[in-house]
């Protein structure tokens, strides 16, 4: 949702204004550094939504951000406010048009929420700005009465078109409502003090009445019906108004607009801007509504954490051709120390893997070609009319199908294969074979023709901590992305970069680029940059079903976030939930490590979505299958060992809708199904009938996990 509502506000201001989500009580903007700052909203339509960033964003382009111009003199700052957004709101919907029914549909929402605190109130007999407020918001949804000496302000105050018109009605208004309020004070004065000889004959009995003596005397003095001295004593004694007036500075510290950290938000502005008044009562519905806000917005319980970013996400990738840089430089230095023949060494290896690989990846393609011709035939589709054949004429009397038939194949698919592999530390005793999985899954694509990227994914070497605070985001900091395989590489660079990384694989000790040295397992990090790889992946290539593959042996490490300015007033402690933005969606995140697995689930869902399926290949010693199948199958312990024996037998075990991944492949670290290359079929001289048929049923059971593998795997990537 954030993604396309940055959208909309850089489109609804005609500039690049940042839109960050933060832990603010309502939405503002700062007109400084032209920021518009988001609160983490409940779920709410996009009606509302629209409403509230439109608004802000007009309150951008159309309100002064200078406090010297907004400063109106003895003009309550809720008058200005009031009056400025029936302008701004104008102002945007005629700019664009197709937000005026999302502004009906929203304010619609919020009186039905009574987020302006008019509920079971008679609104015809609130004051005037007040009725103002809510006509001009509510629109046809409310009826509103004006008096007929209201109405002109009314329909002057729906008819601003500038600030100086803002300011001229403001001031107008200001005017009209305290000589109404003199009016009153006069009418008020005139009960409290009669005339001479209206009085009741009982008032000189009332304490703290003057007498009639007094009173003549101090009209001689001063001209008016009391003397100063005494107005003070009269005042401190009897009258209403300081109280009121006291209770009402009171709700002005009460009722301030916080300014969310930003300094220059619009609505600080304006309140800033305008002096005190003490005469003037404040729009109850407007403080009301600034008040209620946090209605909208998520629980104080929790915190907001902006997501990874697309800058986060190419400040920490390594682009292949650095990677490949990296590997000429590494493989110099070995010639260096251990002169050709190390080197001769590996090149043969090479030559002896690339051979056996050849039958593994054909019988990869041969499955992958059959189910798509397998998807095009089910699929295909024969006409029944047409032009008539005329060579079946002569059946008519009992053959119906005389047109000429066309059979269409339906389009297959286009694929593509994004991975994700493991380069942490506790994966460097089957790193040999896991380099060489990749090796064969990456000619595998190559051979069928699918477009594909590879990553290595572990933590960074270099601190990279950024000073920016302005908003509390997630700890990505440190992620390293390594590139190590794309379809983007000539035919020359992926040659070199399978090659440069089988030798890792069989020179691990001799052989270990600086970027590709092991770290600790950013999974979750990892998975959240994959929105933007595979945004980018797409545009390069007319992908219709995408595939994002996963290689570990371990759970994620915990999610980490830095707190922002956005957060200095809100209460939290470690264990508070940190809800992110991860592909435009609100993911809830627990910093616990414990819960790194439903991290994972939560992330994977948001990335991938119903059109990306997640694979899984989860590589386990002793210790995290046992910890893998507790997670898995908990106390149904009949299941557990069923799966244990299909693991023992197989070598591998597939499971469906684990963890957020559509499927996931469970292989013991040392068995022979993670291992990408044939054996040979040994036969010892002289060997007996029934000694070839046993050596020959152990060389066809070492095959079954690796088959099984090939083929469970081709049937997803189909």
């Amino acid at each position: 949702m954030l993604q396309k509502k940055s959208v909309l506000a850089r489109l609804l201001a005609n500039e690049n204004v940042t839109v960050q989500q933060g832990n603010y009580p309502t939405a503002s903007f700062d007109v400084v550094n032209r920021v518009l700052n988001l609160p983490n909203w409940k779920d709410m339509s996009s009606d509302l939504y629209d409403l509230l960033v439109g608004h802000e964003v007009s309150h951008a382009l159309h309100t002064p951000s200078d406090p010297k111009v907004l400063n109106i003199p003895n003009v309550p700052f809720s008058f200005v406010n009031v009056v400025e957004d029936i302008r701004i709101e104008k102002m945007i919907m005629r700019k664009y048009p197709g937000l005026v029914a999302n502004f009906t549909r929203g304010y619609d929402e919020l009186l039905e929420m009574d987020l302006f605190g008019i509920k079971d109130k008679d609104i015809n007999v609130m004051p005037f700005m007040d009725k103002l407020n809510i006509k001009s918001k509510g629109r046809a949804a409310v009826e509103v009465e004006f008096t007929d000496e209201e109405t002109p302000y009314f329909e002057k105050a729906m008819a601003v078109e500038t600030f100086e018109d803002v300011r001229e009605v403001v001031l107008e208004i200001a005017a009209w409502l305290r000589s109404k309020n003199e009016d009153i004070e006069e009418v008020s004065t005139s009960q409290d003090h009669p005339q001479p000889g209206d009085e009741d004959e009982n008032a000189e009995s009332m304490p703290g009445m003057p007498s009639e003596e007094n009173t003549d005397n101090d009209s001689d003095q001063n001209g008016q019906g009391i003397s100063s001295d005494e107005q003070g004593e009269d005042d401190s004694e009897s009258s209403p108004s300081d109280s009121d007036e006291e209770s009402d500075e009171d709700g002005d510290d009460e009722t301030k607009q916080p300014s969310n950290g930003a300094g220059s938000d619009i609505h600080s502005i304006i309140k800033e801007a305008s002096d005190d008044v003490d005469d003037l009562d404040e729009v109850a519905t407007d403080m009301a509504q600034h008040e209620n806000e946090s209605m909208l917005v998520e629980s104080g319980n929790k915190i907001f954490a902006r997501g990874l970013t697309r800058q986060e996400f190419k400040d920490y990738t390594t682009s292949y051709s650095d990677v490949l840089e990296s590997r000429i430089n590494q493989i110099m230095d070995m010639q260096g120390r251990f002169g050709n023949s190390m080197h001769n060494k590996v090149l043969e290896s090479w030559k002896e893997f690339e051979k056996s690989s050849k039958p593994v990846v054909n019988l990869m393609a041969k499955e992958f070609e059959m189910r798509k011709a397998a998807y095009r035939t089910k699929r295909a589709r024969t006409s029944t009319k047409g032009s008539i054949d005329v060579n079946k004429l002569h059946a008519y009397k009992y053959d119906d199908n005389l047109f000429k038939q066309v059979t269409t194949l339906a389009d297959g698919k286009n694929h593509g294969l994004m991975m994700l592999v493991d380069y942490s530390g506790s994966m460097s005793t089957v790193m040999p074979k896991v380099i060489k999985q990749t090796i064969n899954l990456v000619m595998f694509c190559k051979r069928v023709n699918i477009p594909f990227q590879v990553f290595g994914f572990t933590s960074a070497r270099q601190d990279r901590h950024s000073n920016d605070r302005s908003v509390t985001r997630f700890d990505g900091d440190q992620l390293s992305l390594i590139e190590l395989y794309s379809s983007k590489m000539s035919k020359k660079d992926l040659e070199f970069a399978m090659y440069s990384h089988y030798i890792q694989a069989i020179e691990p000790w001799y052989f270990q680029p600086r970027l590709e040295q092991l770290g600790s397992t950013p999974l979750n990090a990892a998975l959240m940059a994959m929105k933007y790889a595979i945004e980018d992946f797409r545009k390069n290539y007319p992908v219709d079903k995408m595939r994002l593959v996963t290689l570990t042996d371990g759970d994620s490490d915990s999610v980490r976030y830095r707190d922002g300015k956005d957060v200095e007033d809100v209460p939290y402690g470690w264990e508070t939930p940190v809800v992110t933005d991860v592909n435009g969606k609100m993911v809830e995140l627990k910093t616990s490590y414990h819960y790194s697995r439903e991290n994972t689930a939560k992330i994977l869902k948001a990335v991938c979505g119903n059109d990306i399926t997640a694979v899984n290949f989860f590589l386990a010693d002793n210790r995290s299958l046992k910890q893998e199948m507790w997670t898995v199958f908990h106390t149904d312990y009949d299941a557990k060992d069923e799966a244990l024996k299909k693991l023992r037998k197989d070598g591998v075990l597939v499971l469906d809708n684990v963890d957020g991944y559509d499927c996931k492949f469970i292989i013991r670290d040392n068995t022979k199904a993670m291992s990408a290359e044939n054996e040979d079929l040994e036969v010892a001289e002289g060997a007996t009938p029934a000694q070839i048929a046993k050596a020959f049923k152990k060389f066809s059971g070492s095959k079954k996990g690796n088959r099984l593998i090939t083929k469970k795997f081709t049937e997803i990537i189909a």
